[in-house]
């Protein structure tokens, strides 16, 4: 079996991180096609690379889809993969997440004829207007494979029509990296800079939120709330969004620019809580058994507020700071979603080994 495996964010390369080494010893031939350049990977040599600190075979193809608006993005990398696939014509393609380029190689390689396997497929917010919620969605109905992290993920396509004989409930990978790259690091070389418990790391990625003043303006008066400091590691669009809007960053917010995977890790295990926008840093903070509050109106997370791990606020300064107070005083303690384990890859392996049912 020939598989390309699509990558379309340093956020998939956490995702595929733990699969990329049993799809090998399995005999299964994998090629990575990278969404972004070489200038975003660094080389390890002997055929490895090293994106956002996370290691993985060096990829065959960098499409450097560059970014912009949604629709550009998305257009861009349409093209790029049409024309390899055209060329390509592996017996499979397998996506991850739902960020633009995921739905572009999904789209493209159903296009083309070529079998899908999405990988955290299933997830589901409720809400339409939400762009990756769009792209979660049609991923759905173009996948020939879907592998869910979770058992409702697995129950929305199952209620969406897809037929219960390609949906796999495997787990997911995003806990099964967290918890192999913890498990496996040596001690840092430096002692930490932060003591355990005393900071609150906060983390916002999401474009839709940066551009939002009245978002910004009501994380920005939380922040500025918080009795512990607040780490804001891989901070530089919000540093700037706030910049553009002529907000100002709390005195007792730490800026930085972006840290290593392994680092980022790290400083959640140790916090007090969290703050976040951001679906990765939800899933990592549940795991590594650190309170989560995400300033959202839902979330495509679920399994992390069924577990009493996060819980969501609106952007307002008094809302957050009552809500980061509850979750700092809570007992971090929660029953991990099923299958967040270190046996995710295995069990993806199997639903290969049953084989793909292509789309008629």
């Amino acid at each position: 079996m020939r598989l390309i495996v699509a990558v379309g964010a340093r956020a998939n390369v956490v995702k595929v991180a733990p699969l990329l080494p049993a799809l090998s010893s399995a005999g299964i031939e994998v090629q990575i096609a990278f969404a972004g350049g070489r200038q975003d990977a660094l080389d390890c040599g002997a055929g490895c690379v090293s994106v956002f600190g996370v290691g993985m075979p060096a990829p065959t193809w960098y499409l450097d889809c560059g970014s912009g608006t949604s629709a550009t993005v998305t257009g861009v990398a349409m093209q790029s993969f049409e024309r390899l696939f055209e060329i390509e014509r592996p017996d499979a393609v397998l996506v991850c997440g739902d960020v633009n380029a995921t739905f572009a190689a999904a789209i493209s390689a159903a296009k083309a004829g070529l079998s899908v396997i999405h990988l955290e497929a299933g997830l589901r917010c409720g809400d339409l207007s939400a762009s990756n919620e769009i792209n979660r969605v049609l991923i759905s109905r173009v996948a020939a494979m879907h592998l869910t992290p979770t058992e409702l993920a697995m129950e929305n396509l199952e209620d969406e029509g897809i037929d219960p004989e390609r949906i796999h409930f495997v787990g997911n990978t995003v806990a099964e990296q967290a918890l192999r790259e913890l498990d496996e690091a040596l001690p840092p070389d430096d002692p930490p800079r932060f003591a355990d418990r005393e900071y609150v790391l906060a983390a916002f990625h999401r474009p839709d939120h940066l551009d939002n003043d009245t978002w910004l303006a009501g994380v920005l008066g939380g922040l500025a709330r918080s009795r512990l400091p607040v780490v804001m590691p891989d901070s530089d669009r919000f540093v700037a969004a706030a910049a553009r809007a002529r907000m100002t960053i709390p005195g007792r917010a730490i800026t930085s620019g972006a840290v290593p995977h392994l680092d980022m890790l790290r400083l959640i295990r140790g916090a007090a809580a969290v703050l976040t926008d951001a679906g990765g840093v939800q899933e990592e903070a549940c795991v590594l058994c650190t309170p989560c509050v995400t300033v959202r109106g839902c979330t495509e997370h679920v399994a992390t507020l069924g577990s009493g791990a996060n819980v969501l606020v609106e952007p307002d300064a008094a809302a957050i700071e009552t809500t980061v107070t509850a979750a700092i005083a809570s007992r971090r303690q929660w029953a991990q979603p099923a299958r967040w384990d270190k046996a995710v890859s295995d069990r993806v392996m199997r639903a290969l080994r049953r084989g793909i049912i292509p789309l008629r």
